[in-house]
């Protein structure tokens, strides 16, 4: 069994009631990234929302220029661009090309099709069509990478003589990865041979499910093996109640406000029933300790690596993906926590699994 790549990832929110300024998460991201690359961490990814009041970053290749000169050795991801909201997808191809040619060809795609209307309301795009410019989006980008002129008639856009100039470092598509929770879009992932990227709100048990329901549909499709990459919460403490207890303040900000059950319409297993149902705020189980558990890797280092260890052959992981600042943590303890899961973690679960 292969041991997963280990990356990190950036929202660039703010805690604006700790008096963290807007600019603040950039700057110390940059400083993180720097010491991520030392450290040996082999890719670093941003992620993108809209008009939050809490900051979260709307342009993640924008984001990823800096980062990938503070982080030389590290690929460069995200996790994962609205693609419907870049505006035309050639010029999302433009932007991406221009990227992987600063970067010196370490760019990885991740892509999704968005799921807040009032995102979609700013910029006066119509909602229900999202699925479909997502559809035509990948279309467009495939076409592009390809490195010769083409034209592209769909629903929702055109191309007359596109070409991709300039292209990416390697001839050929660039690394792609979809954000795919429903069996209908791992089915489009693995059409256009991408990459499953989990979102981190899902429980383990779970997520072997829908990792099977993906390796099920690209055997169907002859696509061969696609990678699997899982983006989760590793929180270092002492024990799972200090984990828990040392990241309060700032994970509260994170899954009561960003990621409330309520907004990411997140569900769980009724102990009583065995039903599920949706989940809640004033549920006692959100954010209990069972719950963290079940979703979010904690406790000392030694532990986390364990339950990677234990997990890994029924999930297969390529990439796992965290995010070593949380909005409002002192950047020190985040240095601090980046070289423990360095040390404790990454060094523990490549010694035990092989690396490749």
């Amino acid at each position: 069994m292969t041991a997963p790549k280990f990356g990190i990832s950036f929202s660039f929110q703010v805690h604006r009631e700790l008096g963290e300024p807007w600019d603040r998460s950039y700057r110390e991201g940059i400083e993180l990234a720097a010491e991520a690359d030392r450290l040996g961490f082999d890719s670093i990814w941003v992620s993108e929302h809209h008009g939050e009041a809490d900051g979260y970053c709307p342009s993640p290749v924008v984001a990823g220029a800096p980062l990938a000169v503070a982080a030389p050795n590290c690929r460069i991801g995200q996790a994962i661009a609205l693609a419907p909201l870049h505006g035309h997808p050639l010029r999302l191809a433009e932007d991406l090309s221009v990227l992987d040619n600063l970067s010196g060809g370490r760019v990885e795609i991740g892509l999704g099709q968005g799921y807040r209307p009032a995102e979609f309301e700013m910029f006066g795009w119509p909602y229900a069509k999202r699925t479909t410019a997502f559809e035509e989006s990948l279309d467009i980008l495939s076409l592009a990478w390809r490195g010769e002129r083409f034209d592209y008639d769909g629903r929702v856009f055109k191309v007359k003589q596109g070409l991709l100039r300039p292209p990416p470092v390697k001839p050929g598509p660039l690394p792609l990865w979809v954000g795919a929770a429903a069996p209908a879009a791992r089915a489009r992932a693995v059409r256009h041979r991408a990459g499953l990227l989990v979102a981190p709100l899902i429980e383990l048990a779970h997520l072997v499910r829908q990792i099977k329901s993906f390796d099920d549909e690209a055997a169907r499709q002859n696509a061969g093996r696609l990678p699997h990459a899982l983006m989760r919460e590793i929180l270092v403490g002492e024990s799972a109640a200090d984990a828990i207890r040392r990241h309060k303040p700032y994970i509260d900000h994170v899954y009561r406000v960003q990621y409330a059950p309520e907004r990411v319409g997140l569900t769980y297993i009724d102990p009583a029933t065995r039903e599920r149902k949706p989940l809640t705020s004033d549920n006692p189980y959100y954010l209990s300790e069972t719950f963290m558990q079940e979703r979010r890797f904690l406790g000392t280092p030694a532990d986390i690596a364990e339950t990677i260890i234990a997990w890994q052959p029924r999930l297969g992981l390529d990439h796992l993906i965290f995010q070593p600042r949380p909005p409002g943590m002192p950047l020190r303890q985040a240095v601090e926590e980046l070289e423990a899961i360095a040390k404790g973690v990454m060094s523990v679960v490549r010694e035990r699994l092989i690396v490749q």
